[in-house]
């Protein structure tokens, strides 16, 4: 029978188990050697020898335009190469692109069956279970925590990075699967047991976003939420009033509340988006001056206050000096860009020729993955890129509004949409799209989850 225990299934199963716990990375003279760079070849080697041996067969999920538009992009980065002065670093990148999408399109095409499905969510489920763990162990115990960004921070011990190397990739994976656990918490258990059990993993992931103290991720999470609710009002809301899941929802704002420098780092956020908007609009998040008067203790609260807002104040100053070098050097080329992979060559370049834009360092990244693209691809490159992503949640609302969904159709196509809009949000301000482990998860699990809801669809019908 086709795809019965066939090589490609386990080497899938590898992928979505040890591509999120298994981190290393070295080099082999200029070649990089990770998890996913030993994996992803395996992978598609294999499915090209059993599909060629009739040992698989393709679904008739339809994923031409997506096809087409990888293709559009991946043609205007080869372009762009022609203005690229570090060409190792072109090839490298464009590599790392193929190494996405020939990944994605195996998942997405090969015809897995239910039970294969399910065999997936388990693996991926335990690696997400470890994932979890480890991360507030690791806060726990004070092992291995990122220290960049304490100056902030009055009271945690550090930011949680669990397996995913940096807090902010960290909190970009987390965000990206919460909703989707939520909602099989709530919405698609019935069972009380499993929706307590599934809750408490979401509850654990919560926490690991706290804790990786990336103020773009708390309020991403925040905004997915409300995006959950807007999209499955009824079925939600339902679910949720029951007393066991209020309950949890209660006990669990109530940690998060009181978790090391929560309140002083929620103030921190809304006064850092209060900077990014626009001149004369108003957020309201308090004023230290209206504190109260002749208490020492209140005093020294708002030394501290003011002293968070100075340190946010000169990372916003930061972060738009940074998106305003990536928008100069789409802004002087606009057609083909700098070359794909070759911000980093020129950014000593355009820090000397605009002096604003210096912040200390001879190198850095733009904090935008959108920047990132327009500077190296140009105009042309950031549109085809968009475009991808524009198909991509077409292809999920298509399959969303299919009649034939059922219930898990349903919950795992909301979750898969607001889970890749809170990852789309969060490369707003870090270059997630150009982190290899990170973005191998997005493209494995969202292929994996594309073909099930259109498996989903034909065996209902």
């Amino acid at each position: 029978m086709a795809n019965k225990n066939t090589l490609t299934y386990y080497l899938v199963i590898a992928c979505l188990f040890f591509i999120p716990i298994l981190y290393f990375k070295t080099y082999i003279g200029p070649l990089p050697l990770s998890a996913e760079v030993i994996l992803v070849p395996l992978v598609t080697l294999a499915a090209i020898y059993e599909f060629f041996k009739g040992k698989i067969r393709l679904n008739d999920l339809k994923i031409w335009p997506l096809t087409a538009a990888f293709a559009l992009f991946l043609v205007v980065s080869l372009i762009s190469i022609v203005n690229a002065i570090d060409l190792k670093s072109a090839i490298m990148e464009t590599a790392r692109y193929l190494s996405y999408v020939v990944l994605f399109l195996i998942v997405a095409k090969v015809d897995f069956t239910k039970k294969q499905y399910l065999s997936f969510a388990k693996w991926f489920g335990a690696a997400v279970v470890i994932v979890g763990v480890f991360g507030v162990l690791q806060y726990v115990f004070n092992f291995s925590l990122n220290k960049a960004g304490l100056y902030a921070l009055q009271e945690a011990k550090g930011r949680v990075d669990s397996t995913l190397v940096n807090p902010n990739y960290y909190s970009a994976y987390l965000n990206y699967l919460i909703p989707t656990i939520l909602l099989v918490a709530v919405v698609y258990f019935k069972n009380r047991t499993a929706q307590l059990l599934m809750f408490a993993l979401f509850a654990i992931y919560v926490a690991n976003v706290v804790l990786t103290y990336t103020r773009a991720a708390w309020v991403t999470m925040a905004c997915a939420l409300i995006l959950l609710i807007i999209l499955m009002p009824k079925l939600f809301i339902k679910n949720a009033i029951k007393p066991h899941i209020l309950l949890s929802f209660l006990i669990l704002f109530t940690v998060v509340y009181f978790m090391p420098d929560v309140q002083s780092r929620t103030s921190s956020a809304l006064y850092a988006i209060e900077q990014l908007l626009p001149k004369g609009t108003n957020i309201s998040i308090g004023d230290p001056s209206d504190s109260g008067e002749g208490d020492g203790d209140v005093i020294v609260d708002e030394e501290v206050e003011e002293e968070e807002d100075a340190t946010t104040s000169r990372a916003v100053v930061s972060r738009t000096t940074l998106w305003k070098t990536g928008w100069y050097m789409l802004r002087d080329n606009p057609v083909l860009g700098l070359g794909v992979g070759n911000y980093t060559a020129n950014y000593k370049e355009y820090v000397e020729k605009y002096p604003e834009l210096y912040i200390g360092h001879d190198s850095y990244s733009v904090h935008n993955s959108y920047l990132k693209v327009g500077a190296e691809t140009g105009f042309i490159g950031l549109i085809s890129f968009l475009l991808i992503y524009v198909v991509y949640f077409l292809t999920i609302i298509k399959l969303y509004l299919d009649q034939k969904q059922n219930v898990l159709g349903k919950v795992m196509a909301v979750g898969l949409f607001v889970g890749s809009v809170c990852y789309m949000v969060q490369n707003l301000s870090n270059n997630l799209i150009f982190i290899p482990q990170l973005n191998m998860i997005f493209w494995l699990t969202a292929g994996l989850v594309l073909a099930f809801l259109a498996k989903n669809r034909k065996e209902a019908a």
